[in-house]
């Protein structure tokens, strides 16, 4: 029989009573009150932390009162034109007053439209975010954030706290901008912000926006050119005009959508600003960009030299909104960097065809060896322990790389050493122009591109070439020696000088010429003469008076032009010929001022150098290097290049065509141009293409015809030097050249009356009617004429 458990029976939960629920609501709403009550306290708290500077100090009342941005100095020309800046932050800081109406509407109407209304924070806002970004996704309702707490971000900037970042960073920034609401009025504040706001590409501010999208001031800008710029606050990359300007002009749009939703444009205006195109006019001012960028770095070395002068000066050029007022004029800085450019675009081109297929050091290999063990990659191979052949394999492979052309910057694959290779191709030039009577530097370019090449060529020193010869002839001038004395053009053995022995470079060494002469065609055997006539000494205290002051051999062979001299000196050293006989120093900079106007430096009127040379001497020198541009090396400057002023100059070349120069001057403006390979075992193979006339004199006739061709400096077509007096007319009155020639001293009385050769033409600007010539014949030629007769 099989006992049978009974079934346990279950035990039934007791029903909860309606009093039970009301208990136990009443203890879930008791906790909930206690949580809120502690989340409330523990925000407080946190709040209060906050503002007690656990997670960082806030600035006080005095901070706060005395904001001040780094503003970038900036360097303007004597034309009243920006150049260039200095700065940490790329910031130009305005005032108010000067900020367009349309930038302060179109940042209102997007960024912050209830902005006059609330003290800094403005929950109404925080709520239309909430529903209409967040539910209802419309993103064009703008942020949170008002723009006073914008400004709070950009002058204090977010730090990193781990988890608890964002939350204490926006507390922050919201008890920031409440003291800047209670220090500033709102039109200030405006002001701040679009003084502070990032623009990207290391743009901060409005002014600075403005000036490299559209190349205008703030206050310029257009209704649609300010709704751009506020467009791009949303996301600097996205919006910006020059890179994306299809999603530019959508933003755009959006943002003149909001000034007129707030009252700011009429549809009318709305609609057709909405269908204009954005027309941007980029324009780059910043360290490696800038109309005159070698020059800028000349400026900055010589503001902070004089700055540190006074040591009481608080000043710095990098932060302080200096303005620095220079010497250099746009208009003619722009004609320069033509005119360096369209040449060296034309020789680049006719080097590479030059070259085609070959090497420029082929029979001198260690040229690019010395310059490949330069480079920054293969030290650091080196260091790294690596031997020559591994160094070179390395080098070899080819790598993705931007390089310079002189068509502008490329990306390539290359190799790091077919990267030298082109690199030292590269024709490299300098051109400085200055007012000879003042000593202004009006234009300077120091190479080919700065970004790339930061190397001065206008500061740099290289061979000079003949443009050293008017100073060898000055000298013997000076010294009384007479300008048509006749040399013989033998090349000779000059035993005190170990054997030197100058030549000719078209090996020419025939006939006689005058001293004149000899510089106008620009005779090496001549001008070695003429140095050993005068003193090595001599010439060399010459050139120190005349500016110069790289160190200078004592040696001859500085009259054909050996010694390395800066196209600064040399075009400093000219001006002594346009002066009379006295030089001037260079000046760059006129002024500088603090950012409220005040003047910390104005330089004193500069004073000319001492005399290098009397001024008959110079009135000769003129008169000779006059010739040397109407019949001598420097001819093409009128018959080619069809200049109209009154002008003097010097052709040089250096040996094996390494240097190509040329120096000019009118009554006032001195310029001289370098052209050349960084290193002068690279160069042209002919004269004819690597000579001064070829390489050198174009720069400055294509500077000289802008300037001509232009009202501002029309002067420079009609002033002349002044007009030769009768006895100095008389002492340069002969031949450049004879085939045969007895010396004066070896001739009888009648034979020095009867002899002397005839005028075969006259300089002089007022010489051009042969009755009046007649008329200012002198008592000489009156009997030579009266003998002549009879015979």
């Amino acid at each position: 029989m099989t006992f049978k458990r009974p079934p346990k029976k279950r035990r039934s939960k007791p029903t909860q009573t309606g009093k039970e629920r009301q208990n136990l609501k009443g203890r879930i709403l008791a906790w909930s009150i206690r949580l809120l009550i502690a989340g409330v306290a523990l925000s407080v708290v946190f709040v209060l932390l906050v503002y007690m500077g656990l997670f960082g100090k806030l600035p006080d009342n005095e901070s706060i009162r005395g904001i001040r941005n780094h503003t970038a100095s900036v360097v303007y020309s004597t034309d009243g034109a920006m150049m260039g800046k200095y700065y940490i932050q790329n910031r130009l800081t305005i005032d108010n007053d000067h900020i367009s109406i349309h930038i302060k509407n179109a940042l209102v109407a997007t960024e912050d439209s209830r902005f006059f209304e609330h003290k800094g924070l403005d929950f109404i806002s925080l709520g239309r975010v909430f529903v209409k970004t967040i539910l209802l996704r419309d993103t064009r309702q703008g942020g949170g954030s008002t723009i006073s707490q914008q400004l709070a971000k950009n002058l204090y900037p977010r730090r990193k706290i781990g988890f608890l970042s964002f939350p204490v960073n926006k507390i922050r920034e919201i008890f920031i901008a409440a003291r800047l609401e209670k220090h500033f009025s709102k039109e200030e504040i405006l002001g701040l912000y679009l003084n502070t706001v990032p623009f990207g590409e290391d743009i901060y501010g409005i002014e600075v926006a403005a000036n490299r999208f559209f190349a205008k001031p703030s206050s310029s800008l257009t209704p649609p050119e300010a709704a751009t710029l506020v467009g791009m606050l949303a996301a600097n990359t996205a919006y910006n005009p020059r890179r994306h300007p299809e999603r530019s002009m959508l933003r755009r749009n959006v943002v003149l959508d909001r000034m007129q939703d707030n009252g700011f444009l009429s549809q009318e205006e709305t609609d057709t600003y909405k269908k204009a195109p954005i027309k941007t006019t980029y324009t780059r001012l910043d360290s490696n960009h800038g109309p005159a960028p070698w020059f800028m770095e000349q400026v900055r070395m010589q503001a902070e030299s004089i700055l540190k002068q006074n040591p009481a000066s608080p000043y710095n050029i990098y932060t302080d909104g200096l303005r620095i007022r220079t010497t250099i004029d746009s208009r003619l800085q722009s004609f320069a960097v033509t005119a360096t450019k369209n040449h060296l675009d034309y020789l680049q081109n006719l080097f590479e065809e030059h070259w085609k297929g070959r090497d420029p050091w082929q029979h001198n290999p260690e040229i690019f060896n010395t310059a490949l063990r330069k480079t920054d990659r293969y030290q650091l191979l080196r260091d790294k322990g690596l031997e020559e052949a591994a160094i070179l394999e390395e080098l070899n492979k080819k790598v993705p790389t931007t390089i310079y052309t002189h068509e502008g910057e490329q990306q390539m694959t290359i190799s790091p050493i077919d990267s030298l290779k082109r690199a030292l191709r590269i024709l490299h030039t300098g051109f400085v122009a200055m007012d000879p009577s003042t000593g202004h530097v009006l234009s300077w370019v120091g190479g080919v591109d700065f970004k790339y090449f930061k190397y001065d060529h206008v500061t740099s020193r290289r061979q000079v070439g003949s443009t050293f010869k008017p100073i060898v002839y000055a000298t013997a001038l000076n010294q009384g020696y007479d300008p048509c004395e006749f040399i013989s053009n033998e090349q000779r053995v000059y035993e005190q000088f170990d054997n030197w022995e100058p030549a000719n470079s078209d090996g020419e060494h025939e006939g006689y010429y005058s001293m004149k002469g000899g510089l106008i065609h620009s005779v090496n055997t001549i001008a070695a003469e003429v140095i050993n006539k005068t003193g090595v000494n001599s010439v060399i205290s010459t050139a120190r008076a005349m500016g110069i002051t790289s160190p200078i051999p004592t040696v001859p062979s500085i009259a054909l032009g050996t010694a390395d001299i800066s196209l600064l000196e040399m075009v400093t050293a000219y001006t002594a010929f346009a002066n009379y006989g006295r030089a001037q120093k260079p000046v760059l900079i006129l002024k500088i001022e603090d950012a409220e106007g005040r003047v910390l430096y104005e330089a004193e009127p500069s004073g000319f150098m001492e005399e290098a040379f009397n001024e008959e001497t110079a009135r000769m020198m003129v008169q000779i290097l006059r010739g040397v541009i109407e019949r001598g090396t420097g001819s093409a400057l009128y018959s080619r290049y069809h200049l109209q002023g009154d002008y003097g100059g010097k052709t040089g070349t250096t040996q094996n065509n390494a240097d190509g120069w040329f120096v000019g001057f009118t009554p006032n403006i001195v310029a001289g141009a370098w052209v050349g390979a960084s290193n002068p075992g690279i160069r042209f193979r002919t004269t004819e293409l690597g000579q001064g006339a070829h390489t050198a004199l174009p720069i400055f006739a294509r500077f000289m015809q802008k300037t001509e061709q232009t009202s501002a400096f029309s002067a420079v077509r009609t002033q002349q030097f002044y007009p030769l007096p009768e006895d100095l007319l008389v002492r340069l009155d002969c031949e450049d050249y004879l085939e045969d020639y007895t010396p004066r001293e070896e001739m009888n009385f009648f034979e020095r009356l009867f002899n002397r050769p005839d005028r075969s033409e006259r300089t002089a600007p007022e010489e051009t009617d042969s009755t009046e010539q007649d008329k200012d014949k002198n008592l000489l030629d009156r009997m030579r004429d009266i003998f002549r007769k009879k015979e």
